[in-house]
């Protein structure tokens, strides 16, 4: 579909207003969240916010978090070439400016290029929240795109239940399989969940195998946790493994011609242990009506392989650089928030978070010409203490007004390294960011919203004091005196849902400053003759509007989730609009809801998810076009109850049913999405 027609039809569906609001929240006005640190309903939330529950997870074919977040207006994702470790942006901003949490916990990444990956197991979701624009008042560094917040599964209802589900997909030849038991008895809870996937290679339109696409997971947790009518505490522990083959589409480039290089990656690990310990207390009649503390301890690993092969000249051999990096980084840290109610027309939070990230990293590098390796180690760290307080006031009963502000101190060290270009040292950073709400619910059925809010990013340790080589005889220095990056975002937004209606639409504009980014200079002690530095050199602006539109009649639901977008970089030397980033995606399609009697409830879901074109230009002016993508989908789900309360749920899903090749980041993608596929879902609770 030209972009043309896809604006076309977006204009047909806003005049009919015959369309559907995929974000969950519009379909079930019961759904609860916590991403103002309270509990709320959605439509009285003052920023955009997407939820997708366990009832959408368990319908759906999903496989992994990723596969449940592609759809959600202003998000996309990119694999970097791993079938299994997927990064999301949000409105724009890449994987290292979006914060990913689980239970409120950040999954911290010290050293890497694209931000923290996705390492969290399906079974073990109740519902995931996705703020979008800044989020850094209520939740800190990188929440300048903004927030997902993976809530997992507690206990259950009845001494002993339990879930068992397997996941077939034709596109890898692949099967996720999950087992999960819980219960509760007297107040006492536990959970344990333990799920194993093994992926084959992808296969492509023409039904031939993609090379190292393969990938596997496992994912093992234990809860148990006590809770009465104010108190609910508890501790859990975590254990996610994963092996990746990583695809650069340079696998088969023959090294022997000069000016060919040849490379191979491999992550056959990158692994995540968290324990985590919780109390909350609540009251609603008293002014001190919730305290929430979490204290925890997370370990992320990382192994990663890069090696290259390429001929200088006619007159010497192929030469190889190979290197390995093992990537420990070690999270403790505490969350603390008290919630205040002074009046009944008062809310006020206030909170205190501190994290310590503990990194070793260890190298080994043969570099070009080398007859052995060199084993490089450096220890560094990252702390930062935060206090944040949000005041709600409700004003002439259909007004909200929402003011909020952070402040952060963050210290950073490298304690010890024996790798060249690196010097220990130590420094410090403030950030303060705010933000101002405002809802009103005078209409009736209807909430407007309005926002300002600022958000922030704290230089990690890479690029504060370690640098990378990243595959490459280029080195990236660090550089001690870099800004936090920040941004301002200004949103309008609206919610309706009457009569069959839904509608949740946000109009954004934001602001971003202190880039930080790469910048090439002449540095006599590489190989090369260069490296790159990194430094705060760019700007980008970004305005858009995000739009779930719905109708809801005799069980039929036409929907659309749309997202506009445009965006500027603002580097040293020029400026573009042209980013690599598609200015329309969307998906839209019909669903189809029906009750047979008590027991049996069937789902059924016709779209396509649509990606327009999208251009970079570079310094020079060049300008490359990489392909958008239409495809189409067919989702078929149902459950049985039995009258005992247990379940049986089936899934099938055919994807790219028109069997296109595309990328999912068209700009920055190696890895070709699967062809024509099909996706098998069985599973029980009992």
């Amino acid at each position: 579909m030209t972009g043309k027609k896809l604006t076309a039809f977006l204009a047909a569906l806003l005049v009919s207003v015959s369309a559907y609001a995929a974000d969950v929240q519009l379909k079930q006005n019961e759904v609860l969240v916590t991403a103002t640190r309270s509990e709320k309903a959605v439509e009285e939330v003052p920023m955009t916010i997407s939820v997708i529950t366990s009832e959408d997870i368990a319908k759906s074919g999903s496989a992994t978090l990723a596969d449940l977040l592609r759809d959600i207006p202003g998000v996309q994702l990119s694999s970097t070439g791993s079938s299994g470790i997927f990064r999301l942006s949000i409105r724009g901003e890449n994987a290292s400016r979006t914060l990913v949490m689980i239970d409120g916990v950040k999954i911290s990444e010290q050293k890497s290029m694209d931000g923290a990956p996705l390492l969290v197991d399906v079974a073990s979701i109740e519902r995931i929240e996705v703020i979008k624009g800044p989020a850094s008042v209520l939740y800190g560094s990188e929440a300048i795109g903004g927030v997902v917040n993976v809530i997992t599964k507690k206990g259950g209802t009845k001494p002993i239940q339990g879930s068992l589900s397997t996941i077939y997909d034709s596109g890898t030849s692949g099967t996720s399989t999950s087992l999960s038991l819980f219960g509760s008895l007297g107040g006492v809870y536990y959970r344990v969940d333990a799920t194993d996937t093994v992926q084959g290679d992808r296969k492509d339109s023409d039904g031939d195998k993609v090379d190292y696409t393969k990938f596997d997971s496992t994912n093992y947790r234990g809860l148990v946790g006590y809770k009465n009518k104010n108190f609910d505490f508890g501790v859990e522990h975590t254990v996610y493994r994963s092996d990746n083959e990583v695809k650069t589409g340079m696998e088969n480039v023959d090294p022997s011609v000069i000016g060919n290089t040849k490379m191979e990656m491999d992550l056959p690990e990158w692994n995540r242990d968290k324990t985590q310990a919780y109390f909350e207390f609540n009251n609603t009649n008293a002014v001190l009506s919730r305290f929430r503390l979490d204290v925890y301890h997370q370990n992320t690993f990382k192994e990663f392989i890069n090696n290259m092969y390429m001929k200088m000249s006619p007159m010497m051999p192929v030469m190889s650089y190979l290197s390995r990096t093992k990537n420990d980084l070690d999270s403790v840290g505490f969350n603390a928030q008290t919630n205040l109610v002074f009046t009944e027309t008062n809310l006020l939070i206030l909170g205190a978070e501190y994290m310590k990230d503990d990194l070793e990293a260890k190298e080994s590098i043969q570099n070009f010409g080398q007859t052995s390796a060199t084993a490089y180690k450096s220890d560094a760290n990252q702390s930062s203490m935060s206090f944040f307080v949000q005041d709600e006031q409700i004003i002439a009963g259909d007004f909200v007004l929402t003011g909020g502000l952070r402040y952060t101190r963050t210290e950073t060290e490298l304690e010890s390294t024996n790798k060249g270009g690196q010097t220990p040292g130590s420094s410090e950073t403030d950030s303060t960011v705010g933000s101002l709400s405002l809802t009103y619910k005078g209409f009736k059925d209807t909430v407007l919203r309005a926002q300002v809010a600022t958000g922030y990013r704290t230089p990690n340790l890479q690029q504060l004091y370690m640098g990378t080589t990243h595959g490459s005889s280029t080195p990236t220095k660090s550089n001690k005196d870099l800004d936090s990056e920040t941004s301002t975002n200004y949103e309008l937004g609206v919610r309706y849902m009457a009569k069959g209606f839904d509608i949740d639409a946000a109009f954004f504009y934001s602001k971003a400053k202190d880039y930080i980014t790469t910048q090439k200079t002449v540095d006599s002690t590489t190989a090369s003759g260069f490296a790159n530095v990194y430094t705060n050199i760019n700007d980008a602006t970004t305005k858009g509007l995000e739009l779930a539109l719905g109708y809801t009649v005799n069980g039929f639901r036409p929907y659309i989730e749309a997202t506009l977008v445009s965006r500027d970089y603002e580097y040293a030397t020029y400026k573009t609009e042209k980013v690599g980033l598609p200015e329309r995606f969307a998906r839209y399609g019909v669903e189809y809801s029906r009750a047979f009697g008590k027991n049996v409830l069937f789902n059924a879901d016709l779209y396509m998810r649509y990606a327009q074109s999208a251009d970079t230009e570079d310094a020079a002016g060049a300008v490359t076009t990489d392909p958008g993508y239409s495809t189409y989908n067919l989702s078929l789900s149902g459950t049985y109850t039995f009258d005992s309360g247990r379940r049986l749920m089936l899934a099938a899903e055919a994807l790219n049913l028109n069997n296109e090749d595309y990328y999912l980041a068209m700009a920055t993608e190696s890895l070709v999405e699967p062809g024509r596929h099909f996706v098998l879902k069985a599973g029980i609770e009992f």
